[in-house]
């Protein structure tokens, strides 16, 4: 699924293809956008349930109660999750630097992710 292809991906990032302080390159700025797109496009088909692109009447089937309840669910994970993610930045940077760049992307990555998969994880569990 698009949300482990994101875990995979986060991962080589911070692994392989993490950007030096500085200026950026082209192609950091590139894999920056694309970083954002995914991120927000993941986002929106859990705010959506998936059925943006779907009909009126689908999307209503698709939204029930038991729906909202797990993407309620999951949005107040990913919240917390990114309050403990600051406060552990918060805590980090006085201690060594951190650059805002890894911050912005440490926080969303996880941010999204433990959204994504709390959603995962109820629409398992409901069946």
């Amino acid at each position: 699924s698009s949300g482990s292809m994101f875990v995979v991906w986060q991962a080589g990032y911070f692994l392989i293809f993490s950007p030096a302080d500085g200026a950026l390159r082209s192609v950091d700025v590139v894999a920056s956008i694309g970083f954002i797109a995914w991120g927000a496009a993941l986002l929106m088909l859990l705010a959506t349930g998936g059925g943006v692109f779907r009909s009126h009447d689908v999307r209503e089937i698709l939204d029930d109660e038991r729906a909202r309840a797990n993407r309620r669910l999951a949005y107040q994970h990913g919240f917390w999750t990114l309050m403990l993610v600051s406060l552990v930045a918060y805590i980090a940077a006085s201690l060594t630097p951190v650059s805002a760049r890894a911050l912005a992307h440490v926080s969303l990555s996880v941010g999204v992710v433990v959204t994504v998969a709390t959603v995962v994880r109820s629409n398992r569990y409901d069946r």
